[in-house]
């Protein structure tokens, strides 16, 4: 018969569970719980292994189940099951090697938002973790001043992923953050710069690499961060192509050389080599931040008397929204350009025969739908 007893001379804060062993020996192990209720449950569980291996009937799964069993219940994680904090790593790791570097460091910033946030129960059990203690993190992420967009895409896209692969483990029954409910999200609308706005920009950045970035941006439509790391040889002159691969989502794209960009690049061409970046002042910089590359960008509007709109005040961990910003190049006549489904395809096709910029000679027809479309974007006025 087990009982519990504690230290008599006070030296412990802990349970002692006592026992007989089938063989007659008197025991007496620490349960290292202070609770009495959690305590009970491991004595009962070391009486039950002992005598499962006296007795001979004892396998390495059933004494497993007997102790899980027994943590279960103190809410303790299970033999060789994983954290939430392990979980998550685990997670990052498998996708390292799958998404671009830009949604790795997202990833890693929404696992220390998480972790930060759960404290000493990162530590514990995935298996703890309930559809309640996400809505938890939600809540708490929107009161710390986010949009209901960004918390959506921290909860519902990214902690998705890793609670899934638990589940299909068969580590949890259901994955908490498919359970709980997305918030309502209003996407706010951006405006785009206009030819005359684009010049303002140029002559305030003449002379420094941002020049060649804003007519870039302009011209293609291409992320602030493609456009900073831009190598020379993503560079077809002879073709009047640009080729690179999109670091967001790690897809190859081809596009037009619009005229006002190819005379900023034709200028600067003989100095240049294949490996080295465009714009090499900008290039390996962050994109966020004080000293980041997007307000770098606003203080240039900001001389150039270029503003837009405020669609959302800044919050305690949320950030200004204006309706301007390099993002915009994005919205505009590039934008609308190369979403078209048809040259979607033929960049597709030039992708498949291109070179370090040497397009097959079969292709000509298709190149020259490109330029003919990058020729759609309005060229910039004289000033």
């Amino acid at each position: 018969m087990a009982y519990l007893v504690k230290d008599s001379e006070g030296r412990s804060p802990y349970w002692y569970c006592c026992y007989t062993t089938p063989h007659g020996q008197r025991l007496k192990k620490s349960t290292k719980q202070t609770d009495r209720a959690k305590a009970w449950d491991i004595c009962v569980a070391m009486a039950t292994a002992e005598g499962a291996i006296a007795a001979g009937s004892a396998t390495e799964a059933q004494l497993r189940k007997v102790i899980d069993n027994a943590l279960e219940r103190i809410g303790e994680r299970k033999l060789n099951e994983s954290t939430i904090r392990q979980q998550l790593d685990a997670w990052i790791e498998e996708k390292e090697s799958a998404v671009s570097e830009a949604t790795i460091v997202a990833y890693r910033h929404v696992r220390e938002l998480f972790l930060e946030f759960l404290g000493p129960r990162a530590d514990l059990s995935v298996r703890m973790f309930k559809k309640q203690d996400a809505a938890a993190f939600r809540d708490h992420l929107l009161a710390e001043g986010r949009t209901p967009g960004t918390v959506n895409t921290f909860v519902k896209k990214y902690l998705t992923g890793p609670f899934e692969n638990a589940r299909k483990e068969g580590l949890i029954d259901y994955n908490p953050f498919v359970a709980v409910k997305a918030l309502k999200s209003r996407a706010v609308a951006k405006d785009v710069f206009s030819p005359d706005q684009v010049v303002k920009l140029l002559e305030v950045a003449r002379g420094t690499d941002w020049e060649g970035a804003i007519l870039a941006g302009y011209t293609t439509g291409m992320r602030l961060q493609d456009v900073s790391n831009l190598r020379w040889e993503s560079v077809d002159l002879e073709h009047g192509l640009l080729s690179f691969e999109e670091r967001k989502v790690n897809k190859a794209v081809v596009l037009g050389l619009h005229p006002d960009f190819e005379n900023w690049i034709r200028e600067r061409a003989s100095k240049s080599n294949g490996e080295s970046y465009v714009f090499p002042s900008l290039a390996n910089r962050t994109g966020a931040g004080r000293n980041g590359l997007s307000k770098a960008f606003g203080r240039i509007m900001d001389k150039a008397g270029v503003t837009g709109k405020v669609l959302r005040v800044r919050g305690a961990k949320g950030s200004t929204v204006k309706s301007l910003s390099f993002h915009s190049f994005r919205h505009g006549a590039a934008s609308a350009v190369f979403k078209n489904a048809a040259l979607k395809d033929i960049a597709r096709r030039v992708t498949a025969h291109s070179s370090r910029g040497v397009v097959d000679r079969y292709l000509h027809q298709d190149v020259e739908a490109i330029r003919e479309a990058t020729a759609l974007i309005p060229r910039l006025p004289k000033v």
